[in-house]
């Protein structure tokens, strides 16, 4: 679920969901005609990031289209990580339908080596946001995303209004007044989930550069730069928004005993004023007992665009024994944003109308819709070749008696790798 996080859900971002099958699916939105699911035949397992899913909503997805297609076994597993993954890719042992997975470092080059085509399910850059990315070099289709993203505050309206905050900020002087008004009240300010690290990625990855930017892709153009440079919307100033939240006592008390499961219950029960995530969180906290009336949703103050991004990339494997039968149940999954919708995402269909309340008061601030860019290959080589985790950089950042120090430190490896690839 991490946006985008890292590496290779980056390098993943694309497409997705319309048609069905025609055994019994709706007619795909804006696609050609669903496959003829008639006489499938196989056994197919799908490994699903979903770990949350995996025993209910995407089991019973399963059970929907098995009853359809009797001829077809499906088994819904959940990952056990990257590491378990790099040892089936290395033996050819992948599921028939697999999540890119984050830590791999892969790119759009390595999907015809994994991933067969499926540009015969009627998804097209015409309906779709973000099938460039899903594309491989050979401009063949080979990933669905499992919803759109966006990122911002997302935030408890009990809380707001418990602490006397009548409307969402829309400046940083508004934003840390609002903070304020919440730890004096006795509310957390702003979850960080810090000891977790993936969710210092909006800080630290580029979310807060892009928004604050407008930039399609604020990593792409640290090539020829410093890793933390000093300017506007550089990801310095967003480690340097966060040591702000941290030194002004407005994130959690114990930085490094902060639980993620805990963080959705309070800020479902108001306990927690805000958050800096994505638009996938609501669903969650709904789930943990939130109203969807009390969910509102800001963009990062200062923002001059909300930059949209693909969530995890799905695709049926080339070790698939029943090819056909996998990439019927991926099109039934993805017909009209059915999977997505029901995993509590935003499909990336162009004509979904949002209808949920934090969704539509975050488009409400009428910010320009710019669609994220995936890392170029030079970035990526970089940032293997530096092995730099901006986000445990952010953490160093945060905790460090000389916060100039870590900075210098990583200058200096990003110096160090660009000169060793020539750049």
């Amino acid at each position: 679920m991490k946006r985008s996080t890292a590496i290779l859900a980056a390098a993943f971002a694309a497409t997705s969901l319309l048609a069905a099958c025609s055994s019994g699916g709706p007619e795909s939105a804006g696609g050609s005609a669903a496959p003829d699911a008639g006489g499938l035949k196989g056994d197919i397992t799908f490994l699903t990031h979903r770990t949350d899913l995996a025993d209910t909503v995407l089991t019973d997805i399963a059970e929907e289209f098995m009853a359809k297609n009797p001829g077809v076994k499906i088994t819904v597993e959940s990952s056990k990580g990257d590491d378990v993954l790099k040892t089936q890719i290395a033996a050819n042992e992948l599921p028939d339908i697999m999540f890119v997975p984050s830590g791999l470092g892969m790119t759009r080059k390595d999907y015809p080596t994994y991933f067969v085509p499926i540009d015969d399910l009627g998804y097209t850059k015409e309906n779709l946001w973000y099938y460039e990315n899903g594309a491989g070099p050979d401009n063949h289709l080979y990933t669905l995303s499992i919803g759109l993203n966006y990122q911002g505050f997302v935030y408890s309206k009990a809380a707001f209004r418990a602490a006397g905050i009548e409307q969402a900020p829309k400046t940083m002087e508004e934003f840390l007044a609002a903070a304020e008004k919440l730890k004096a009240k006795g509310i957390t300010p702003v979850a960080s989930n810090f000891k977790d690290g993936w969710p210092l990625g909006n800080y630290a990855d580029g979310a807060y550069s892009n928004d604050v930017t407008g930039s399609k892709n604020y990593q792409n153009t640290l090539i020829s730069k410093d890793l933390f440079a000093k300017e506007p919307g550089s990801l310095l100033e967003g480690i340097q928004f966060l040591k702000t939240l941290a030194d002004k006592g407005y994130l959690e008390k114990d930085l490094m005993s902060t639980n993620w499961d805990a963080s959705k219950r309070d800020l479902a029960q108001g306990k927690i004023g805000m958050t800096y995530l994505g638009t996938w969180l609501p669903a969650q906290i709904e789930q943990n007992g939130g109203k969807p009336e009390d969910i509102g949703m800001f963009p990062v103050p200062g923002a001059k665009a909300l930059v949209g991004s693909a969530d995890y990339m799905y695709g049926v494997t080339k070790n698939s024994k029943s090819p056909e039968a996998a990439k019927a149940f991926l099109k039934f999954m993805w017909d009209n944003g059915y999977m997505p919708k029901k995993a509590g995402m935003i499909p990336p269909n162009k004509d979904y109308k949002a209808d949920e309340p934090f969704l539509k008061e975050l488009l409400s601030y009428n910010l320009p819709i710019v669609e994220w860019e995936a890392h170029v290959p030079e970035y990526q080589e970089l940032i293997n070749k530096a092995q730099i985790d901006a986000k445990k950089a952010a953490q160093e950042y945060v905790l460090a008696e000389n916060p100039q120090e870590v900075i210098d430190k990583y200058n200096k490896k990003w110096a160090e790798a660009r000169k060793a690839l020539g750049k």
